[in-house]
């Protein structure tokens, strides 16, 4: 009877999990917004279970092989469920991830801003594909960027050696203040310990053309030239770029959200995105780094400022 039990537990399991599994997947491509990203984390604490199922399993089975019995197929078949169930686990170190499925196209509304530079500006991380932008895994950074300004990716740990820190910040679009913060210090580059907070200091903007965010993070200590509740218009010196929060080395994170960050919990937000004038109109460049001796040295795509017509 005992016997009976536990293999009827077995079945109950699998069938329990091939349930959450469908349920998280479709609902992940089925829903749009906060549903969607809520599926998208489900599907990954799923996985942790599918780690906790795949070791029980394992013992189950060697049990069996130490007392010479007979493993039932219901073991196996769990726990070869188990080990796709436990794929997204992964995700967290890193193994075998994949984007946060968005349609480019399909997302609505986008953004096209200016380079938040006077200058041409290298791109870190940016674009759609996770070979380009390490953020798409982040459903709240889907399309985010990381930029830099040459030099960059040389692995000193002297802020003064990047040409990025320092730099003027000019608003990359028209829109409010909502909210700032400008006083932790800058982090010595290539030691991520120190930090705070993780982004460091920062620049909310709500704006005017569509209601939506952008976040700007990473900024140098006491360097932010505006105010809460302030109107500013696209062009305007607004920061200094630093190495505040956890930065590896001095660059300008930016990215464009739906929900108000005040407001809105950052793992349930939906990013959204973002493009950037050019000559040729508008672009979502893509990053990337190359490894030389041991430092991650940008190869991504550069971007120059187009004059804002007033």
């Amino acid at each position: 009877m005992n016997i009976v039990k536990k293999k009827s537990m077995l079945w109950i399991w699998l069938v329990i999990l091939i349930i959450l599994e469908i349920g998280g997947w479709g609902s992940l491509y089925l829903f749009k917004g906060r549903p969607k990203i809520i599926a998208w984390w489900f599907i990954q604490i799923l996985g942790i279970v599918g780690v906790i199922t795949i070791i029980t399993c394992i013992i189950l089975i060697m049990k069996d092989i130490i007392k010479h019995k007979k493993t039932k197929l219901i073991k196996v078949i769990t726990c070869l469920m188990a080990i796709f169930v436990a794929w997204p686990a992964g995700w967290i170190f890193k193994i075998a991830q994949i984007a946060y499925p968005a349609d480019v196209h399909a997302v609505k509304p986008s953004v096209t801003v200016s380079v938040p530079f006077q200058e041409t500006t290298i791109v870190g991380w940016g674009g759609d594909k996770l070979e380009h932008n390490y953020h798409v895994t982040v459903p709240v950074q889907r399309y985010a960027y990381d930029l830099l300004i040459e030099p960059a990716g040389m692995g000193s740990h002297k802020l003064e050696d990047y040409g990025i820190y320092g730099k003027d910040i000019v608003a990359p679009a028209s829109g409010v203040i909502i909210d700032l913060q400008g006083n932790e210090e800058d982090m010595t580059p290539g030691i991520l310990d120190e930090a705070d907070t993780r982004l460091g200091n920062y620049i909310y903007i709500k704006l005017d053309e569509t209601g939506t965010y952008l976040v700007l993070a990473h900024l140098m200590k006491d360097s932010i030239l505006v105010e809460k509740g302030q109107h500013i218009e696209e062009g305007t010196v607004i920061a200094k770029a630093g190495n505040s929060g956890d930065s590896s080395e001095p660059h300008l994170h930016i990215h464009h959200q739906r929900e108000n960050p005040l407001t809105d919990n950052f793992l349930l937000s939906e990013g959204l995105p973002l493009y950037f004038k050019s000559d040729n109109g508008p672009i979502m460049p893509n990053g990337g780094v190359r490894v030389e001796n041991g430092c991650d040295v940008p190869i991504g795509d550069r971007i120059s400022p187009v004059q804002i017509t007033k």
